[in-house]
């Protein structure tokens, strides 16, 4: 049983035009408002992170190194580190960690693979002030699949390894071939699959779209740090996560998977507005505070997955 507080807030939103079905102008005006439910993270620090065109959060207890590297979604065509300013914070008190939101282009003025390499390039910024063995790379939506799609490109460009990867109700498939696309179709009620097919043709201007560093649901997870899905049950894309961790456990690395019951999509940005974002924060942030200890971030055994 969800609350009643995210119940409220399901029957606001499904009020409001779908986003995704928006002419692309009205729709990046529309993302400005992403976090207009979501509370202001109190005693967090933000300043910019020009470098980056970006932002960081800093909490008032953040532990020596710790850091969160943050990829704000919105279908590879919306959104800038603004439109997470808030969740970026509410992560960086979770976590006790500096969180920096960089920014990166976005199509169909800058196709794949622009946003790759702004946020390859982003990584290797972050780490000129953290530790590899004490950052995590996370996002949220297109956010999400980039975040697991970076730390691919930085395993084969042989670059210091992280410590590990958070998604947030990630986008990974961007041909949208998982069983939830349609079988999810009615209850999700912020995304289409005509709308994402859309976006991820913007974004990929012809190229195959299966690539494993556009979809990363298709990438040989050898190699990869430990990995954390967090989806609702009731997004089209809930499938994305449940590929993400399975095929990550099954290339021996430690993959956790949450599914809430009764969630849209991107719920965890909504932290403040119902429980269960709350509870999703709190989740990212005990697990960030476990796998940035010090551990190996190439921990290869399984931990399977958690439902």
């Amino acid at each position: 049983m969800i609350s009643q507080q995210a119940q409220d807030f399901w029957t606001l939103l499904k009020s409001y035009p779908k986003q995704i079905e928006m002419p692309l102008a009205q729709a990046r005006e529309a993302d400005l408002h992403a976090e207009d439910f979501t509370s202001e993270p109190k005693g967090v620090a933000f300043s910019p992170a020009p470098e980056v065109d970006g932002l960081w959060a800093e909490p008032p207890d953040s532990a020596p190194g710790r850091s969160i590297l943050y990829f704000f979604g919105g279908g590879f065509v919306l959104g800038t580190p603004a439109t997470r300013r808030k969740t970026a914070g509410h992560l960086a008190l979770a976590a006790g960690a500096r969180v920096l939101v960089p920014n990166y282009r976005l199509a169909p003025e800058h196709p794949f693979p622009a946003a790759l390499d702004d946020a390859v390039r982003a990584y290797q910024f972050l780490l000129n002030h953290a530790e590899p063995s004490k950052t995590v790379v996370s996002g949220d939506s297109a956010g999400g699949g980039l975040a697991v799609s970076t730390v691919i490109a930085v395993r084969d460009r042989h670059l210091p390894m992280c410590a590990g990867i958070a998604a947030l109700s990630p986008w990974a498939d961007l041909t949208c071939s998982g069983e939830s696309i349609i079988g999810r179709a009615a209850a999700d009620i912020e995304c289409t699959r005509a709308g994402l097919l859309e976006m991820a043709g913007c974004y990929m201007k012809g190229a195959d779209p299966a690539q494993p560093l556009a979809s990363p649901v298709f990438a040989d997870f050898r190699g990869l740090p430990p990995l954390l899905c967090i989806a609702g049950g009731d997004e089209e894309l809930v499938d994305d996560s449940i590929r993400l961790a399975r095929n990550a456990g099954t290339a021996g690395v430690n993959a956790t998977l949450h599914i809430a019951a009764g969630m849209q999509h991107v719920y965890a940005i909504w932290a403040g507005a119902f429980p269960e974002a709350d509870a999703a924060i709190a989740l990212v942030g005990d697990w960030v505070r476990a796998h940035t200890q010090g551990e190996s971030a190439n921990d290869q055994s399984v931990e399977g997955l958690k439902c």
